[in-house]
């Protein structure tokens, strides 16, 4: 049984303390590590769990918006939530301001995955909000 006193000023637990006790954490979405995300463009990643073998969250984005490109440390897959997206798949630094480089969209109800170290941007294609549930899985 878990025995959440024990963890007091440490939350979340420490990825191997967890392992080794084999914690189960529920992590309500009230409960979520809230960030505003990028340098350019703001948007808004609720964290469900940060840790050395996965990053867990919703990514919002504000209608007829993007957020910055990114690299990730690992391989990404994408679940839209709400709304639908264009993924820009970015292959040098060129490519951030051309309109003829590779891209998707990927509607509500579908998954997207991007392989560790692929330069990407999410485009918000709605007048609503978008939401998408991400996993980036670095050192698995």
């Amino acid at each position: 049984m878990y025995d959440a006193l024990k963890h007091i000023g440490n939350w979340p637990p420490e990825t191997s303390a967890a392992r080794n006790e084999k914690l189960h954490i529920h992590i309500p979405p009230e409960k979520t590590l809230k960030l505003i995300h990028g340098k350019n463009h703001h948007t808004r990643i609720d964290l469900f769990i940060s840790n050395d073998q996965c990053h867990v969250g919703i990514h919002t984005v504000p209608g007829g918006k993007f957020a910055d490109p990114e690299t990730n440390r690992g391989d990404k897959c994408i679940l839209v939530l709400k709304g639908k997206m264009q993924i820009k798949v970015i292959e040098s630094e060129s490519d951030e301001t051309s309109v003829s480089t590779p891209a998707w969209e990927v509607k509500e109800h579908e998954v997207f995955f991007i392989p560790e170290g692929i330069r990407h941007q999410v485009f918000n294609l709605g007048k609503g909000t978008l939401q998408y549930l991400f996993t980036v899985a670095p050192g698995l």
